[in-house]
């Protein structure tokens, strides 16, 4: 699983903020210097915006590996991605990556907690709480 934070100012006052939670399968290439990532499913977690998030967090998810076999048996010449990534700096916080287009991903380590995350202490209110809190 891979977690994606994100964080969209509307306004200086009201913000929307959640997590974009990805499963795949990851496989070695070949030469075992890189891994082929094949998407399987896409979900939001703990967005703040009220009502959408308890459709979101009761396992509303984009089935991606499913629209991407729809779409190769209907559309000519399309073909379900499986990017490669190489892996080119690791240590304890941080894994430095590579495509196969060249293009560099930096991974930071934010905790070691192995648990999924439940959101709980993510309020539904579009930042407006902490709007009031000052």
């Amino acid at each position: 699983n891979y977690l994606i934070y994100f964080y969209v100012s509307l306004t200086p006052q009201v913000t929307i903020e959640g997590a974009i939670v990805s499963t795949a399968d990851i496989t070695p290439t070949r030469s075992g210097s890189a891994w082929e990532i094949f998407m399987d499913t896409v979900e939001i977690k703990g967005s703040n915006i009220p009502f959408l998030r308890q459709i979101l967090d009761n396992g509303l998810k984009l089935k991606s590996r499913d629209l991407g076999t729809f779409l190769e048996e209907n559309v000519n010449d399309y073909t379900n991605p499986k990017p490669i990534f190489e892996t080119t700096y690791l240590d304890n916080n941080m894994r430095i990556s590579r495509d196969q287009d060249g293009k560099v991903f930096v991974y930071g380590k934010t905790s070691d907690v192995t648990e999924p995350t439940t959101y709980s202490n993510v309020d539904s209110d579009m930042g407006v709480t902490r709007l009031l809190e000052g």
